[in-house]
């Protein structure tokens, strides 16, 4: 089993129960296709970095998860058919991928205190922390110290 990441642009003047239609579409396909989606995340409505098809914003969505090259062609065909899908791009991620490892790995993560939460309960708020000093050596362009 391969870990893939599928990224694509929905369009943004789609009301949300079409655009609820086609996240459950998308991952049945993986599912169907002896998939797993280990992770969808809609990313919001975003300018494009260029227009398509006349529209200049887009629904992102970073969907990541774990099959075979098969599943990958059915899901690019489906996100090709599919009008509301302005454009895609997958990534192999990993080649040899085992679910269940991924699957304690995020258990653990859940699990274990986020080092942010940890900082800030220590840090009274409004305050920042403190950056390291400059170094006061010039350098040259190689990045060595030059000696005075």
């Amino acid at each position: 089993m391969r870990k893939y990441e599928t990224f694509f642009i929905v369009d943004p003047e789609l009301p949300d129960e079409t655009n609820s239609v086609l996240d459950s579409k998308i991952q049945a396909i993986v599912t169907s296709n002896g998939g797993e989606v280990l992770t969808y995340v809609p990313w919001g409505k975003r300018k494009l970095a260029y227009a398509i098809g006349r529209r200049t914003r887009g629904l992102y969505v970073l969907m990541e998860y774990a099959g075979g090259s098969k599943l990958v062609a059915e899901l690019e065909r489906n996100l090709r058919i599919d009008e509301r899908v302005m454009k895609f791009i997958t990534v192999m991620l990993e080649d040899r991928f085992d679910p269940e490892k991924e699957r304690e790995r995020l258990a653990a993560l859940a699990a274990a205190p986020v080092a942010e939460e940890e900082r800030s309960a220590t840090q009274p708020e409004g305050e920042e922390e403190a950056m390291p000093e400059d170094i006061d050596g010039e350098f040259d362009e190689e990045g060595k110290e030059e000696e005075e």
